[in-house]
């Protein structure tokens, strides 16, 4: 089972903004990103969490990936990173490099972060069908056990620990990251509305990503 409230649909006037100036802000950041490339797999969830049937066509199906910077959990601030078009259940994923400046200090209550200065980056995760004018979740996903996972990049070695609240739910933070650079965190699930925030301690082969669907999108 997914987690739902990492899957949560974040304000669309965000995105529309966010997708118009794409090709200017990826542009930018080319100047300074050698990215890593990785082959990663993809499967279709429809918003009740139940597997979408392998012949629905995926045309024109883009993945979103937005910068949150200063919070590990967080909305976008409108600078996109990737947009990466996904084919029969495949697409390339690229780890950004030299995005050190685009990172901010955590100023989120609640979360005890050593040392204080470390500055972090999380990569968003959504979808979009530009021909249903829709925009969607999703996440990465630990394979060995449906818990969700999130990409983030921290400025050093870095310990953060605490809770914080979000939407009413309420996350643990218990993390000791042992470099600078990108990180996978998971997100476990403890009881109802009370989640578990963890390094993940797969392997990248492990990892696929959950695209959910609305029923436009499906029928």
């Amino acid at each position: 089972m997914l987690t739902n409230s990492i899957l949560i649909l974040f304000p669309i006037l965000v995105f529309i903004s966010a997708c118009s100036h794409q090709k200017m802000l990826t542009s930018d950041l080319d100047k300074s990103i050698n990215p890593q490339h990785y082959e990663l797999s993809y499967q279709r969830y429809s918003y009740n969490l139940q597997p979408i049937s392998e012949t629905f066509v995926d045309e024109e199906l883009n993945l979103i990936f937005p910068a949150i910077s200063g919070a590990i959990l967080g909305n976008p601030n409108g600078l996109i990173l990737q947009i990466a078009e996904g084919k029969q259940g495949q697409f390339t994923f690229a780890v950004p490099q030299g995005i050190d400046e685009l990172a901010k200090e955590i100023t989120q209550s609640g979360l005890t972060v050593d040392p204080a200065d470390t500055r972090v980056l999380r990569m968003g995760t959504f979808h979009s069908y530009p021909y249903y004018h829709s925009l969607g979740d999703a996440s990465f996903v630990n394979g060995q056990n449906g818990n969700a996972l999130i990409f983030v990049y921290f400025s050093q070695q870095s310990r953060v620990a605490g809770s914080f609240e979000i939407y009413n739910e309420i996350f643990d933070h218990q993390l000791d990251i042992k470099e600078a650079g990108w990180s996978w965190i998971e997100i476990a699930k403890q009881n109802d509305n009370h989640y578990l925030l963890k390094n993940f301690s797969g392997t990248f082969e492990d990892i696929y990503f959950a695209v959910l669907l609305d029923e436009m999108a499906v029928m």
